[in-house]
C-alpha cells in the first residue's frame, strides 16, 4: 500500500493478495476447528460481556465511517454516470485510488479481525448457528477473491455491507450493553433482518446486471467472481426470508408459531421461538445446577432417605386382592 498523489492507491495492496491469496484459507481451517471443536473442550464460559460490547462498539463506527466514505461516491458515480458504468468500468478508473480505494481495502481484510465475532460467542459457551459461521466463511472467501480479481462491483458490495454493518453492530452492541440501551435494540431487530434482505435483492441484481453486461460486450468483472457472488446472495436470501417468514409472518404471534407440545421448530440451527430476528446469536441455555461440567463426572446424588416405618399389614384382606397376588404376573415377588 502507497500514497500517490497524496491518495491512497491500492495496487499495491490487491497484489499482496493476490501473492497470499492462501491466507483466507489458513483462517478459515482455524474458525472452523474454533466452531466445532473448541467448545466440547471448555468446561466454564469465559466472562467476556464487557469486551464482546466493545468490540461489536468498535465495529459499529468502522461501519459508519467506512459507509460514510463509500455510499457518497458511489450515489455521486450514479447520479453522473449511470448503473451501467459502475457495474463495468475498470475499479481503478472511478474508485481504487484516493480515500474511497483506502476504505474498499480496510473492508476487504477487516473479514478477518470479523472471525473474532464468533470466537466471542464460542468463549461464552453461546450457541453458534449455521447462518453465523456460514456468512462469516463465504464472505471472507468471495470478497479475496473479488478483490484479486479487480471486479468493477466492488464498491456496490462494500458501501452496502459497511451501511447494514452500521446498523448491525449497533444493535448487537446496544443488546449486550444490557438495560436501557437494550430497549432501544428491540425495536431494530426486525429492522436489521429486511435490510439484510434488501442487500441481498440488490446484490443479486448487482451481479446479474454485470454478468448480462459482461455477455453484451467489454465489462471489467470476472465471470467466476459473477457466478460465486449471486450463489452467495441468493443463499444469504434464501435463509434469511425463511428465517423472517418464520419469526415474523407465519401465524401465532411475533415471532414463529407456537410448536405443539414435544415439537422443536427450527432453521439451520436456530430455534425459532427463542432467537434474536437477524438469527446471529442466540443465549446458551442456563446451565442446570445438577449439570456436569463437560468431561467431569456427574454429581452424585444425595443419599435417599430410609424409607418410613410401615404399620402391620391389616389382617383384613379382601377377597379381590387375594386373587390379585395369586394371578401371574411375569416375575416372581420378592
Amino acid at each position: 500500500m502507497y500514497m500517490h498523489d497524496f491518495g491512497y492507491d491500492t495496487h499495491e495492496s490487491i497484489e499482496w493478495a493476490r501473492r497470499n491469496s492462501d491466507f483466507p484459507v489458513y483462517a478459515v481451517a482455524i474458525y472452523l476447528i474454533i466452531v466445532f471443536y473448541v467448545p466440547e473442550h471448555l468446561s466454564a464460559p469465559f466472562d467476556l460481556r464487557q469486551p464482546w460490547r466493545l468490540w461489536n462498539l468498535l465495529l459499529a463506527l468502522f461501519s459508519i465511517c467506512g459507509a460514510a466514505h463509500t455510499v457518497p461516491h458511489l450515489a455521486k458515480t450514479v447520479a453522473d454516470r449511470g448503473v451501467a458504468y459502475t457495474l463495468c468500468e475498470p475499479p481503478e478508473d472511478w474508485y481504487l485510488v484516493g480515500p474511497v480505494g483506502m476504505w474498499v481495502s480496510f473492508f476487504i481484510f477487516s473479514k478477518i479481525p470479523e472471525l473474532l465475532d464468533t470466537v466471542f460467542l464460542v468463549f461464552q459457551k453461546k450457541e453458534v448457528i449455521f447462518l453465523h459461521w456460514f456468512h462469516h466463511v463465504t464472505v471472507l472467501l468471495y470478497c479475496w477473491h473479488a478483490y484479486t480479481t479487480n471486479n468493477a462491483t466492488g464498491l456496490w458490495f462494500c458501501a452496502i455491507n459497511y451501511s447494514v454493518h452500521s446498523v448491525m453492530y449497533l444493535y448487537y452492541f446496544l443488546s449486550i450493553s444490557g438495560g436501557a440501551l437494550r430497549t432501544y435494540a428491540r425495536p431494530m431487530a426486525p429492522m436489521i433482518t429486511t435490510i439484510q434482505l434488501a442487500q441481498m435483492v440488490v446484490g443479486c441484481g448487482v451481479t446479474v446486471g454485470s454478468g448480462l453486461l459482461s455477455a453484451r460486450g467489454p465489462c471489467a468483472v470476472d465471470p467466476s467472481n459473477v457466478r460465486l457472488g449471486f450463489t452467495m446472495y441468493l443463499s444469504y436470501f434464501v435463509l434469511f426470508a425463511m428465517l423472517f417468514y418464520n419469526l415474523y409472518l407465519k401465524k401465532g404471534g411475533k415471532h414463529a408459531r407456537k410448536p405443539r407440545e414435544g415439537e422443536a421448530e427450527t432453521l439451520c440451527g436456530v430455534d425459532l421461538n427463542k432467537g434474536d430476528a437477524s438469527g446471529f446469536f442466540h443465549g446458551a441455555r442456563r446451565p442446570n445446577v445438577n449439570d456436569a461440567p463437560e468431561g467431569a463426572a456427574a454429581p452424585t446424588p444425595a443419599p435417599a432417605s430410609p424409607p418410613a416405618k410401615s404399620s402391620p399389614p391389616s389382617k383384613r384382606i379382601t377377597r379381590s386382592a387375594t386373587r390379585a397376588t395369586k394371578r401371574p404376573v411375569g416375575r416372581k415377588a420378592d
